[in-house]
């Protein structure tokens, strides 16, 4: 599954989400919860970076990345990851 998280609004998040388009579920958690649980706030108070994690089913986050600048190329790159995770019911090797 994947998920857009912002603290934006319910309502901005919907007009984000359809006037481009976006074809998977955004999220508002305007308090910031996720944020620092997934410690990508920025410093000052400036709202949190772009992060893309990969986390499996039973919760291990397989993938990182962090980056303010590019969307496509870690979206390319959980893609691979998440690709290569092994289907449900089963294990392989150790996280990373």
């Amino acid at each position: 599954m994947v998920v857009g998280i912002s603290r934006d609004s319910v309502q901005r998040l919907r007009r984000f989400g359809e006037s481009r388009k976006v074809a998977v579920p955004l999220v508002s958690n305007p308090s910031g919860t996720v944020a620092r649980l997934y410690d990508v706030r920025r410093r000052f108070g400036l709202g949190a970076s772009r992060a893309t994690y990969v986390i499996d089913r039973e919760g291990v986050i397989r993938d990182a990345h962090h980056n303010e600048l590019s969307l496509s190329g870690p979206a390319r790159r959980a893609l691979r990851r998440v690709e290569a995770l092994p289907p449900a019911g089963t294990t392989r090797g150790a996280p990373g």
